[in-house]
C-alpha cells in the first residue's frame, strides 16, 4: 500500500504500544517454521477429474444445487437451457418471461455470446461498467439469473470464488433469484487453503489485489435460527455450478 495512503499509523501503533506496558515493536517479526503443513494434504494426491467429481458430488448433496459439466462447444446450449428454465414457471424453459444478466468478463465472452440466449421475452444484459452503478443495479435486482465467471472452485467445501472487478459487479451474484457460476475445470483446487495462497502470491508480487473477493457456497442460506436452514434469506434462492471440462 502507498505510504501516502496510511495515516496516523505511527501514533496508532505507538497507542497500542503504550496500552500494553512495553516498547513499540519496529524490526520485523521472523516467521515460524511450522512443523506440520497438514491443511495442504487435504487432497493434494487427487487430480483434475478426482477433484472435479467431489465438488460435484458436495454441490448436488451437501448444498442440493446443481452442478453440470460440459465443454466449451456446447456452453452456450447448457447456458440456454439453465438460464430458461429458471424464468419460466413450468420448468420446462420453453417461453422464458424475464432477464439473464451476463458478466463481462472476455474469457466467458471469448467462447459463448450472450445474445444467444434472447428470446420474444427473455432479455439479456451484459454488465456495463461505463454505464454506471444505479444502472448495472436496477437491471441485477430485477434479473432472474445472473451469469458470473468464477476464479476459481474449492471442490472440498463447494464454494466458488469471484474477484469484484470492473467487468464483473458484486451484484451479478448477488441480486438476481438464481446464481450460474462458470468455472474451468483448470481452476478446479482442493480447498481454502489454495485459494488464499494465489491471494498471497500476488501481494507477493505487487499486483493489485481485488476490491472485495467472495467465496461462495451454494444459494444464500441461514440455521440461526432453531437450526432450521432457510434457502434465500440474504440473496438467491438457487445456485447452478457449471464446469467447463475442455478448459
Amino acid at each position: 500500500m502507498s505510504e501516502q495512503r496510511i495515516f496516523n499509523r505511527d501514533s496508532f501503533l505507538d497507542n497500542i504500544a503504550k496500552q500494553l506496558g512495553r516498547e513499540r515493536v519496529t524490526t520485523p517479526v521472523a516467521r515460524p517454521n511450522l512443523k506440520y503443513n497438514c491443511h495442504k494434504d487435504v487432497f493434494a494426491d487427487k487430480s483434475p477429474d478426482e477433484l472435479k467429481a467431489i465438488l460435484v458430488d458436495y454441490t448436488e448433496t451437501t448444498l442440493a444445487s446443481q452442478a453440470l459439466v460440459t465443454t466449451k462447444d456446447k456452453l452456450t446450449e447448457t447456458l440456454r437451457n439453465v438460464c430458461f428454465h429458471y424464468c419460466t414457471d413450468d420448468g420446462e424453459g420453453l417461453n422464458p418471461i424475464g432477464e439473464t444478466i451476463f458478466t463481462a468478463d472476455n474469457r466467458l465472452l471469448d467462447i459463448v455470446n450472450p445474445k444467444d440466449l434472447a428470446k420474444k421475452q427473455h432479455g439479456v444484459y451484459i454488465w456495463d461498467h461505463s454505464a454506471g452503478y444505479d444502472a448495472n443495479i436496477a437491471v441485477a435486482e430485477r434479473a432472474k439469473v445472473g451469469v458470473v465467471f468464477a476464479e476459481q472452485a474449492l471442490a472440498e467445501s463447494g464454494t466458488m470464488v469471484l474477484y469484484s472487478q470492473a467487468a464483473q459487479g458484486r451484484a451479478v451474484s448477488l441480486l438476481p433469484e438464481a446464481s450460474v457460476f462458470i468455472v474451468p475445470k483448470s481452476n478446479i483446487v482442493p480447498r481454502l487453503t489454495q485459494a488464499t495462497e494465489l491471494l498471497h502470491q500476488k501481494a507477493q508480487n505487487g499486483e493489485r489485489i481485488p476490491s472485495c473477493v467472495n467465496f461462495i457456497s451454494g444459494p444464500s442460506s441461514t440455521a440461526d435460527i432453531e437450526l432450521i436452514k432457510v434457502v434465500g434469506v440474504h440473496g438467491p434462492v438457487f445456485a447452478t455450478y457449471i464446469i467447463i471440462d475442455d478448459m
